[in-house]
């Protein structure tokens, strides 16, 4: 293979068909690693050349929206709706997100993650779009699709505080339950709610999976999942199983001290109002936990509800998701792991446990990873078949206050 052909090179200058005459049998793990990198890259670029020329279809024809989607419908034997998406997209990302369609063209965001963007801000002026379109570049070039979540909510709620809580207002009068067809004789029932009361019901629904299931039980876990959730609603079962929603946020926040936006385990920032009302609940269990100045947890606050289980808990509050840095399953629903392994004098606490879920929990121990603490606190997950190294950044579990 030429060093032209060679993966890790540049193939700005080459047709896209390029990457259908390297030979991937020459190339080890890490050069197709790189090449993998290449051709997603490729990819982006052509999708923004994709979208930049639907906007331009529509410019050329007045700004008939409808007349361009007739056009490409025909022309490229597609459906209206998929054109009109595609038309609405190309629009919102050239007048409201113009640095993130900037990254989609230089390879360095691609579809998928463009469009969070552009859904997330959805509900927001044009000016203020921009505005968080502009706070959160460069970074989102480099953030999986739930790290962006959480860096657009945590966004959008210091940018438009007062719209977003309107916005959630409207929202909540949009609940609903619907059901939508499927093939083979099967249904999907879709519930719109609240992500509290959504995180709740999924809650209760695992764990009482979690507690039915066994080696005897020929049940995967989504169908006892499925079932749980049929039997509860018919009537068929009862069970005393507490659903639990796990939300953090500043004491001053609580008390209406101030707004500053919480966390919702499993969803991402809230608005404070949102917090307050969760906090306040009858049932609701508070717990202290004393952070840094970065708003990074510490260690509890010396009374406990539950002192036993201390340490799991701290662990979860501290690491959110599972650490992998291309996952994330909620803390409660991962495994504690010792960075360093217990029978090679690894000590069972805070600076040597991890949140990982059980597949990577497994991952790690089959020797294909290895993980350590950063310096800065992230974690850093090194594969031994590339020798390469990700980091999952931690997140602060409560929003610092401005001097």
């Amino acid at each position: 293979m030429n060093d032209k052909r060679r993966a890790g090179t540049a193939y700005a200058d080459q047709p896209p068909s390029i990457f259908l005459t390297v030979n991937l049998k020459e190339l080890s793990a890490a050069q197709r690693m790189d090449l993998l990198n290449e051709v997603d890259n490729a990819r982006a670029t052509l999708d923004a050349a994709y979208l930049r020329t639907v906007n331009g279809l529509v410019e050329a024809l007045g700004g008939d929206a409808k007349a361009a989607v007739d056009l490409i419908t025909v022309e490229r034997k597609t459906s209206s709706a998929r054109v009109g998406k595609d038309i609405a997209f190309a629009h919102s990302l050239a007048a409201r997100h113009p640095l993130s369609f900037t990254a989609l063209a230089g390879g360095r965001l691609n579809w998928l993650r463009a469009d969070i963007i552009d859904r997330a801000c959805s509900g927001l002026t044009e000016k203020n779009a921009r505005a968080v379109d502009a706070a959160i570049h460069p970074r989102a070039c480099d953030l999986s699709p739930g790290q962006l979540w959480s860096l657009l909510r945590t966004t959008i709620l210091t940018i438009d505080p007062e719209g977003e809580a309107k916005r959630r207002a409207i929202a909540k009068k949009g609940r609903r339950v619907s059901v939508k067809p499927e093939p083979d004789g099967m249904a999907t029932q879709l519930w719109h709610d609240s992500a509290e009361n959504v995180l709740a019901v999924q809650d209760r629904i695992d764990t009482i999976a979690r507690e039915l299931a066994s080696e005897t039980d020929p049940r995967s876990m989504n169908e006892l999942r499925a079932d749980i959730m049929r039997d509860l609603l018919l009537g068929k079962y009862t069970s005393k199983t507490v659903a639990h929603v796990y939300v953090a946020g500043n004491a001053s926040t609580i008390l209406g001290l101030d707004d500053l936006p919480g966390t919702l385990r499993g969803y991402g920032a809230i608005t404070a109002q949102q917090l307050r009302e969760i906090a306040f609940s009858l049932q609701a269990t508070w717990t202290g936990v004393l952070v840094d100045d970065g708003g990074y947890p510490k260690k509890m606050a010396e009374k406990k509800y539950r002192p036993s289980a201390a340490l799991k808990e701290f662990v979860q509050l501290r690491d959110n998701t599972c650490t992998f840095p291309a996952c994330y399953q909620v803390a409660h629903k991962t495994d504690y792991d010792h960075v360093r392994p217990w029978n090679r004098r690894g000590r069972t606490s805070s600076a040597n446990g991890k949140c990982e879920c059980r597949r990577h929990h497994r991952a790690k121990h089959s020797g294909r990873w290895r993980v350590r603490t950063g310096a800065d606190g992230d974690t850093v997950w090194t594969s031994s078949v590339t020798r390469r190294s990700y980091s999952k950044k931690r997140e602060p579990l409560v929003p610092v206050m401005a001097e």
